[in-house]
């Protein structure tokens, strides 16, 4: 079992050391000497306790000035040299220090700056611009401690759950309505509770309201509370279990979701909460491999997203530390703080360009390293979606996906580094990962979800899902492998093939060879069975000639055009392009529309055949009329119920799987299957009445003719049973298919 990469674990350990040092600093306040900061930056790593450093300047600074006194950053220089010099201070700190004066009052000037640094002098000569643009730490410094048992306005403190560098969070009681909440203490007011409280959804946490307090001033927002802990909890499992080399793949393979349930477990534990015990969630989650519970996650947080999206707000900060989970395991998305509406009352407000380096993508961090001239409308909808997938892909693989190289000297220089990263291959899936050994079952779920992640971190926003319902249909799949292998065949397969060759070569094929067959079997029977006279068969070839030149070409061109919607709806899906509802119900009826068309001319040449026969012979009887239209509805028949089965067969297991492939999304779905199941059986008794019809028509023949009917009655009933073969696959395909795709059933607990 490989060991996660140097890059990752330097990724992994930043997080928690940085936000260490930044939480310690804000529990003691500003330093009265900035040299004291060293002692509170990490050992060891020069690129560590750089990065450290800035941070810690940036909140030392803040909080400065929220007692009224200003701090620059020339006074920081002397903390470590070898660490920070005037040669080496990075735009960002710069960018805080004049934000900071702005907001003390101060005039900056621009061309001071750019005497101190001329390497930045061109990015801040627009400094007005510069300063609307970029973020801003809070110079409110953090919230005063609250002793438990505490009350403060109309809340019970009860518990610290946690805290930041500018926030803390208690698990209270709300008197006047008997409840618990999670409460979340800080001195500045953020957008977050505006965001959060637009929402109503199950996978985003519900903020109840705000309250803002003067003696003392602090802010107050209340939301659900949440007992499971956060996703990063389980990121954290989902490390350690994979690079443990103890663990065999076997031993890992079986963990599956326990690992979720728990790190869930231990947090209602720590929070004196009660451990569900009758919990179908929590029991799917048990018996699930790892692949499915990591896809079932990110089905909940893409739809909340979507909801998020549909409302004109962008969360801009997806990580797994931002996802609370419920007692049952239920991911929900929290942390709006970042978050940028475009609802009426927030017309005019600058994106914030805030979140984490490690989850951004690449158009986000392009707009960090550049705020001067970032295109902040780029970040939009689909960069949520890319962080949703990183997050996955590190849920799923206990690492992310990106190879970066721990050489950063400042965050500018960090997210540069991002941005290569971005740039290069992803890193394979480690194939001893959680869920994969041995695991045939899981084959397509792990094909699946690898895909679906690979799509959500393309570089090119326009090339990820359109949203987050459209991401949320595709990680479906992975919940249901069956299905999977319609949607997703593997490449050594027939279906695979079939789904590249020309839809017009395959349905004219399966349309007009049956009518061939069955032009052959009709031509031979009539004129060696009816046509009793030298007369009657040369009058038979020419008349033939002269249907057949007329019908086949008919019927040819009838089923291309028949067939358009289907080669519309083909190309659509192969070039990426819209797909109407139209085309999906056009290719989905062409087997339908060509049994119909087929029939009709069969049945009109069964009763004009006899009108040209006994006009032109006298020797033509009422028996003879009637085996030759008994013949011609034989054959109609076979017309009607093979092309049928055959074209229903590609649109169920090719064509119609390959539409959907993308967006995984029909609104009338439901519809469809109920449409193809009850045609089948009215096909499939088609198919039956033919050997019956030509039981019938042996015994009306006479003996010379009964070998060739006895033949002809065993291939239809042969035909039968093929029929009946076809029509099972494609009943149990839309079944499968309806698991992912059915508005109605629900069977898990996505």
């Amino acid at each position: 079992m490989n060991n996660l990469p140097n890059s990752d674990a330097a990724d992994a350990r930043s997080d928690d050391w940085l936000g260490d040092c930044l939480e310690a600093l804000a529990l003691r306040g500003p330093v009265d000497q900035p040299s004291q900061l060293s002692t509170l930056l990490p050992v060891g790593d020069i690129v560590d306790r750089r990065i450290a450093l800035v941070e810690l300047i940036k909140l030392d600074m803040a909080m400065v000035a929220d007692i009224g006194r200003f701090r620059g950053i020339d006074e920081y220089l002397d903390v470590d040299a070898a660490v920070l010099s005037p040669a080496n201070v990075p735009l960002d700190l710069v960018m805080e220090e004049i934000q900071i004066r702005k907001d003390l009052g101060q005039t900056p000037d621009a061309s001071e700056y750019q005497q101190r640094y001329p390497a930045f002098a061109a990015m801040l000569g627009p400094l007005e611009q510069s300063i609307a643009a970029m973020t801003s730490s809070s110079i409110a410094g953090p919230p005063p401690e609250i002793d438990l048992g505490e009350s403060v306005d109309d809340f019970l403190i009860l518990q610290k759950l946690g805290q930041g560098a500018f926030a803390h969070v208690y698990l209270a009681q709300q008197v006047s309505m008997r409840r618990l909440v999670a409460l979340k203490v800080s001195r500045g007011k953020g957008g977050e509770s505006e965001s959060l409280a637009q929402f109503d959804h199950p996978n985003i946490v519900r903020v109840y309201d705000q309250r803002q307090l003067t003696d003392p001033a602090l802010h107050l927002l209340y939301m659900q509370f949440v007992p499971g802990g956060t996703l990063a909890d389980v990121v954290k499992s989902a490390r350690a279990t994979i690079t443990d080399t103890r663990r065999t793949p076997q031993t890992v393979a079986s963990m599956g979701g326990t690992m979720l349930l728990q790190s869930v477990d231990e947090q209602l534990l720590s929070a004196a909460q009660i451990v569900p015990e009758d919990s179908a969630t929590r029991r799917w989650l048990a018996e699930s491999p790892w692949p499915q519970v990591v896809a079932w996650v990110g089905i909940h947080l893409a739809r909340a997203l979507h909801e998020a999206h549909s409302q004109q707000i962008l969360h801009r900060d997806v990580k797994p530390a931002n996802v609370l989970l419920t007692a049952e395991g239920v991911p929900k998305l929290a942390d709006f703080n970042v978050s940028f509406s475009e609802s009426a009352e927030q017309v005019g407000k600058a994106a914030s360009l805030g979140g984490s380096l490690a989850y951004m993508s690449p158009e986000h961090l392009r707009a960090i390293i550049d705020r001067n001239h970032a295109d902040q409308d780029q970040i939009r909808e689909p960069a949520d979606l890319y962080s949703l997938g990183v997050l996955l892909w590190e849920l799923w693989q206990g690492r992310r996906p990106f190879d970066v190289k721990p050489t950063t000297l400042s965050w500018n220089d960090a997210a540069t580094e991002q941005l290569s990263a971005r740039d290069r291959p992803l890193i394979p899936p480690n194939s001893d990962s959680i869920g994969d050994a041995g695991m045939r079952d899981n084959q397509a779920a792990q094909r699946v979800l690898e895909k679906t992640l690979r799509r959500a971190l393309a570089i090119a926003p326009e090339d990820r899902f359109v949203d987050g319902a459209e991401m949320a249909g595709r990680l479906r799949l992975a919940l249901h492998p069956q299905a999977a292998t319609l949607f997703d065949p593997p490449d050594p397969s027939l279906r695979s093939w079939l789904s590249k060759q020309s839809p017009w070569i395959m349905a004219c094929l399966v349309l007009l060879i049956p009518h061939g067959i069955a032009g052959g079997l009709n031509y031979h029977y009539n004129f060696y069975e009816v046509m009793q006279t030298p007369h009657l068969k040369e009058t038979l070839r020419w008349v033939s000639w002269i249907v057949n030149l007329t019908y086949f070409p008919l019927a040819a061109v009838l089923a291309i055009l028949q067939t358009r919607s289907m080669v519309r709806a083909v190309d659509g899906a192969r070039y990426d392009t819209r797909i109407e509802s139209s085309d999906l119900s056009g290719m989905l009826d062409l087997g339908h529309n060509a049994a119909m068309i087929g029939g009709s001319l069969w049945f009109s040449s069964g009763l004009l055949f006899p009108l040209v026969f006994q006009a032109l012979s006298p020797d033509f009887t009422m028996i003879d009329s009637l085996h030759l239209f008994m013949s011609s509805l034989i054959c109609g028949g076979i017309a009607m119920a093979y092309p049928y089965f055959g074209t229903a067969w590609l649109a169920t297991f090719v064509f119609y799987p390959l539409c959907l492939r993308r967006t995984m999304q029909d609104a009338d779905f439901d519809a469809r299957a109920s449409r193809m199941i009850n045609r089948g059986e009215l096909y499939r008794l088609i198919a039956a009445i033919i050997p019956l019809l030509g039981g019938a028509l042996m015994l009306s023949s006479p003996s010379t003719s009964r070998s060739f009917m006895f033949a002809a009655i065993a291939a239809g009933v042969f035909g039968v049973l093929v029929a009946s073969f076809i029509h099972h696959q494609i009943t149990e395909a839309w079944s499968r298919m309806g698991q992912v795709l059915s508005t109605k059933l629900t069977t898990t607990p996505a």
